[in-house]
């Protein structure tokens, strides 16, 4: 019986007296209903932060190994050496680790806890201790749901601060969710950006499980082969030989590694001199041959040189000669003229049109083939010419025509961005403007000038086409966009959240119009105009989304729209002819004394709410059915009072100009407040004073005659 034989008997032995002793104690167990997912997770971030010490075997506060960290959470895994398989499910990290808390982490001889949001932690090593790292900076193998710790399937949950929401046993990531009349958004790590109310936690459905025996077991290895010992755990073996037995061990064994590393040296140092002496022989033998063999080869490679030298002379003068008639080839093939000014395209040749589609492409042309090799082609040729280290001719020669064609032409596309003014970019910026406008990026009027409306443009440009979103035309940007390979807008006729322009202008105007919309037209799809997006989608029975289809678009402009429920209340931001007409009769009514603009102001709401006060009304600006059918009433009511009123002094100036005592004083023909303001009664009222003035002359004529008639008689 050898000595590790014994060793390996006595660690078995204890092991099965602290197992029988754990079975009687009985092991530390946990219930689903006090150890969660969110626990075990904050548990071991604790443990991080506390900064617990790595010591193997181990299993308390502080003071744990990799295993040990996840039992000293109420005592929850399962078999310490086979978490794993203690699990009633797990799958491999390599397809994704699930959207959820507290999951084991597996590697051969190795476990470890998933925090969520792609973090892990684990008691790595001696000396290392406690690790916060991403899941996937270490090789995990599985990942999988502890024995003892239950897991929710719906329902808010809490770790850290930061509140999570589960649906069907994963919390949402990237996504928004109305919950209780309140919407709420979870970013790319799962985190809501408002926290619900508490009683919300306590909520949650929790998929409660059994602990599948959770206690601590034990690993023997009865295998004779040391390789392999030190990849299992053996965390109950406390057998160990005497100190000073094993210092006269190890003192022994490394005398003989000693003896048997001499002994290697000499044999090494006896073999070296045997292969030198060999080589030395080998070399002398090999000398003599050379030398004979050097003074044959001598002669034969003097005669040699000289056949060589005559055939090299020949062979040379035919390959100059060649050379030179391949080099005159090869520049009249360059030199042949592909195209130059005054060519036209035929119905059989389209090469200006390539040729200005190329230079179109690359930025020296801005505007598209015409099929006319003109100035403005010249002119582009001649500065693509100088930019690629051609001869500078303006004509497209073969050779400029290959260069031209080839992925290594040189562009000229220089930065464009927002708010730069200069004269020399603006034909730049039309020609980007109108690309855009044919791809359905823009819709505004081509001015050459790069705003916000064209950087907003080639943000969804570069968005789509893959590239680095600035908002600026970089070189790569245009050579994407003037190609041929840049791709049409995907949501071309379509108001897209985040976008601007002249569509988005014409859409806050109809939101507006039709009263989803309140304030001032900005042209930026915002916030506030998403959200009265998504009330006119859901009054309109249409799914929420973050923009309107064209089809969609074409029933929003018309007579089919749906209006809410509340149009026919006016509140401030509103605008139209019946806001008009409120502000009308305010103004009859002296509420309201600024223009007649049609648009719902802050001076129209506190008119409103001035009248509301003055006839018992809830006063809260807002003209309502019931405010709006007060304020009409009371402008009738004046309005007719005003007529008797005007009615009465006009019949009584009529009897006192017929009398001729009348002395009409502006003050008392004055109208009254709500006729001054009404011009079918001004009209009326100044029809009754020229009846008066017109029965005035009758009678003055009418005694001017009387009185000449008597002057007549008096005559005679």
């Amino acid at each position: 019986m050898t000595k590790r034989f014994v060793k390996k008997s006595l660690a078995l032995v204890l092991s099965i007296m602290i197992a029988a002793l754990m079975l009687i104690s009985g092991a530390p167990m946990a219930s689903a209903e006090t150890s969660t997912n969110v626990g075990l997770a904050a548990h071991c971030l604790k443990a991080y932060r506390e900064g617990w010490i790595y010591v193997y075997g181990s299993a308390q506060y502080g003071v744990v190994d990799c295993s040990g960290l996840i039992v000293t959470y109420n005592g929850v895994g399962g078999s310490r050496v086979d978490m794993l398989g203690s699990s009633y499910e797990w799958g491999y990290v390599s397809n994704g680790v699930p959207n959820i808390h507290g999951l084991g982490l597996h590697s051969p001889g190795h476990v470890g806890v998933y925090i969520g949001s792609g973090m892990a932690v684990d008691a790595r090593d001696v000396g290392i201790n406690m690790c916060y790292q991403n899941v996937y900076t270490r090789p995990w193998v599985e990942w999988f749901k502890f024995a003892g710790v239950s897991y929710p399937e719906n329902g808010w949950v809490l770790l850290d601060g930061e509140s999570f929401y589960y649906e069907n046993g994963e919390y949402l990531t990237d996504t928004s969710r109305t919950l209780g009349g309140v919407t709420y958004y979870f970013n790319s790590a799962g985190v809501s950006n408002i926290n619900p109310p508490a009683d919300s936690y306590e909520a949650t459905d929790y998929s409660y499980i059994s602990d599948h025996g959770s206690s601590y077991n034990y690993y023997y290895d009865d295998d004779d082969d040391d390789d392999d010992d030190d990849n299992y755990y053996n965390y109950y073996s406390y057998y160990s030989e005497d100190d000073d037995d094993e210092e006269e061990q190890a003192r022994l064994e490394e005398e003989r590694r000693q003896q048997e590393e001499a002994l290697r040296k000499q044999r090494e140092e006896e073999e070296a001199a045997r292969k030198k002496a060999e080589e030395e022989a080998k070399k002398k033998a090999e000398e003599e041959a050379r030398k004979k063999a050097e003074e044959e080869a001598k002669r034969k490679a003097e005669e040699e040189a000289r056949r060589k030298a005559e055939a090299e002379a020949k062979k040379k003068a035919e390959e100059e000669a060649r050379k030179k008639a391949e080099e005159e080839r090869r520049k009249a093939e360059e030199n042949a003229v592909i195209a130059e000014y005054d060519y036209e395209d035929t119905d059989d040749s389209k090469t200006v049109t390539a040729i200005q589609t190329r230079l179109y492409e690359l930025g020296y042309l801005t505007k598209k083939a015409t099929g006319y090799y003109g100035e403005d082609t010249v002119n582009a040729v001649m500065v693509f010419q100088n930019m690629n280290d051609l001869d500078v001719t303006g004509v497209v020669t073969a050779k400029t025509y290959k260069v031209l064609k080839s992925d290594k032409a040189k562009n000229d596309f220089n930065l464009l961005e927002q708010g730069a003014v200069d004269n020399s970019i603006e034909l730049k910026v039309t020609a980007l403007q109108e690309r855009l406008s044919e791809l359905k990026y823009y819709y505004d009027d081509i001015t050459g000038y790069y705003g916000e409306l064209t950087a907003s443009a080639i943000k969804q440009f570069q968005k789509n086409n893959e590239l680095t979103v600035t908002g600026a035309a970089d070189p790569e940007t245009q050579l994407k966009l003037f190609s041929d390979k840049a791709k049409e807008n995907p949501n071309a006729g379509c108001v897209v959240y985040g976008e601007s322009g002249a569509l988005i202008e014409k859409y806050q105007k109809r939101l507006i119009e039709l009263r989803y919309l309140s304030g001032l037209v900005t042209g930026k799809f915002d916030d506030a105009t998403l959200e009265a997006t998504h009330i006119y989608q859901k009054t309109a029975g249409l799914a929420e989304d973050d923009k309107l289809t064209p089809e969609q678009l074409e029933v929003f402009y018309s007579d089919k729209a749906v209006k809410p429920a509340d149009y026919e209340v006016m509140k401030y931001g509103f605008s139209g002819e019946d806001v008009a007409q409120l502000q009308s009769r305010l103004a009859s009514l002296k509420y309201y004394n600024d223009k007649t603009s049609g648009v719902y102001t802050k001076a129209v709401a506190a008119s409103v709410e001035q009248f509301q006060k003055d006839f018992d009304l809830d006063v809260t600006g807002i003209a309502d059915a019931k405010t709006v059918e007060a304020i009409k009433k009371e402008t009738q009511r004046e309005s007719n009072e005003a007529g008797e009123q005007y009615i009465l002094k006009t019949a009584t100036i009529s009897d006192n100009a017929l009398a001729g005592v009348a002395d009409v004083k502006p003050a008392e023909v004055k109208m009254s407040k709500t006729v001054e303001n009404d011009f079918a009664k001004t009209l009326i009222a100044l029809g009754a004073v020229l009846v008066v003035v017109l029965l005035f002359t009758a009678v003055f004529v009418f005694e001017l005659k009387k009185k000449s008639s008597k002057q007549k008689a008096d005559k005679k």
